[in-house]
């Protein structure tokens, strides 16, 4: 008995210091992860984004040198070379951040001139000397089979996220969607350069590592109320505190055909906190995308998609945001139409059951014909069955209330099914937040809500549609591939 009893005690003692070395290797590294050093050319590598319209899409990347140093060169499948060159870059400088980053540039390189679908190879040459190169596929167009990937709420730095990343590129998709909450905790400068990029860029794929998923499958990202410095309801951004606040705005660039929000300007302008030195640097190195890039649309492929700002300062009953998204819903000849967000609206979380005044803007995507609303912000996955949803006045005579909850009836289709029946009546909102930060475990069916069609919680996951025309599948899937959910749209 005693004999066992010291064995169980040393098996103890083994375990935990075998946690303690995890925690310290995770944290080395992580620490090892900071900005690269001056040799370096690169501080951020290259990523494909949907860029500002100039081109195709974009090229954008973050280094050390000046425009001049930098040479882009495109090889494509089918038409050749393509030399390309940095059409706007700025400067990033906050010499107060901890840990430091060092002064750097962001660039931009527009990419025109391929077809749709076209493989690639570029290369990039940093003072007349090979740095880079990786390969891709240009977007996809009108009438071609494309896989779309959407998950959320991700970086920490973790070996989930890591496991997320991983499977997202085993599973080449042609866009990735990112609801949002990218960096933890802040969104700052240094958590993107230390959390997102090593796990979503790294150099090899692997569980153990991540994947090179931003230099070869082009990204989108939606701002959650952790990228703008609001990590729950009571904070703010606040630029003395953190000096490297907004880092959705300094490297990504997406489209800037949406409205600058009232509230936005806002937020994002006097009520702004903080020393004026280290906010006048976010504010120059954010330029004309902080905070015309919360809300835009763009086209891949069949789809058509809507991106908003779901957060708490957003006034979603401003009828020029109104106007704007029924417009832009109403002029596309796409075959589907999509909507991102962060804040889901029907979800069965109890956590967040206040927070789902984007149910303000439900009557424009019923109306408008939209097919699948995709939400994080809950770490769990949740699909709804198709509904629409009729608002109704508080009791205050309020369409919403001070801490977002909005009421109305929810009518719903249940004999859609996804697999027999696949015209759905009305919207089908799918929550996928479990993409890498710790779970919330509240979808066991028995606190279900009368909308849920199916939840998973407990379970890192990722949402994988495959687009055929006039035929979409929808499965969510595990790090490792496990299936566990399925449904099929027809049109």
């Amino acid at each position: 008995m005693i004999n066992l009893l010291a064995i169980a005690a040393i098996a103890c003692v083994i375990a935990v210091c075998f946690m303690i070395i995890r925690r310290v290797s995770s944290r080395l590294q992580h620490e090892s992860r900071a900005p690269a050093g001056l040799s370096d050319p690169f501080i951020v590598k290259p990523s494909i984004q949907l860029g500002d319209g100039t081109g195709d899409f974009e090229i954008v990347f973050a280094g050390i040198g000046e425009a001049k140093d930098y040479k882009l060169r495109v090889y494509g499948d089918r038409t050749g070379t393509i030399d390309c060159a940095p059409a706007s870059s700025y400067p990033v400088n906050v010499p107060d951040a901890t840990p430091a980053i060092p002064v750097h540039r962001v660039f931009r390189v527009p990419v025109k001139g391929l077809d749709s679908g076209e493989p690639f190879v570029y290369r990039i040459n940093f003072q007349a000397n090979q740095v880079f190169n990786a390969s891709s596929r240009a977007p996809v167009g009108v009438g071609e089979k494309s896989r779309v990937i959407v998950t959320g709420d991700i970086a920490k730095w973790g070996a989930d996220e890591r496991r997320i990343a991983s499977r997202i590129f085993a599973e080449k998709p042609n866009l990735l969607a990112l609801v949002g909450d990218i960096a933890y905790d802040q969104g700052l400068l240094s958590e993107y350069l230390g959390k997102f990029f090593p796990a979503y860029n790294a150099d090899e794929a692997g569980e153990a590592m991540g994947a090179p998923i931003l230099r070869s499958i082009q990204t989108v990202a939606v701002a959650g109320n952790h990228c703008v410095g609001r990590p729950d309801t009571m904070s703010f951004p606040d630029f003395g505190q953190k000096p490297d606040h907004f880092g959705y705005f300094v490297y990504w660039s997406q489209p800037l055909n949406g409205p600058i929000a009232t509230a936005a300007a806002r937020a994002y302008g006097p009520d702004l906190v903080g020393p004026k030195a280290r906010k006048d640097a976010i504010l120059a190195a954010g330029g004309n995308r902080l905070p015309r890039m919360l809300n835009f649309s763009f086209d891949h492929g069949d789809a058509h998609w809507v991106v908003l700002d779901s957060n708490q300062y957003m006034d979603w009953t401003d009828p020029a945001m109104r106007d704007w998204l029924e417009k832009d819903l109403a002029a596309t000849t796409r075959t589907w139409k999509f909507v991102m967000f962060h804040h889901s609206c029907f979800h069965t979380s109890r956590k967040h059951q206040d927070g789902v005044r984007m149910r303000l803007v439900a009557d424009i995507f019923q109306k408008q014909g939209v097919d699948i609303v995709f939400t994080g912000h809950v770490h769990t996955y949740e699909r709804t069955f198709p509904l629409k949803f009729n608002i109704k006045r508080n009791s205050e005579n309020l369409l919403v209330d001070q801490f977002g909850r909005v009421d109305g009836d929810i009518v719903l289709d249940k004999n859609f099914d996804g697999v027999d029946k696949t015209h759905p009546d009305g919207v089908i909102y799918v929550t996928t937040g479990a993409g890498g930060a710790p779970l919330h475990r509240e979808a066991m069916p028995e606190i279900w809500q009368p909308q849920t069609a199916k939840a998973v919680s407990g379970r890192h996951s990722l949402t994988v549609m495959d687009m055929y025309g006039s035929k979409i599948v929808v499965r969510q899937i595990t790090a490792q591939g496990e299936e566990l959910d399925r449904f099929t749209l027809t049109k």
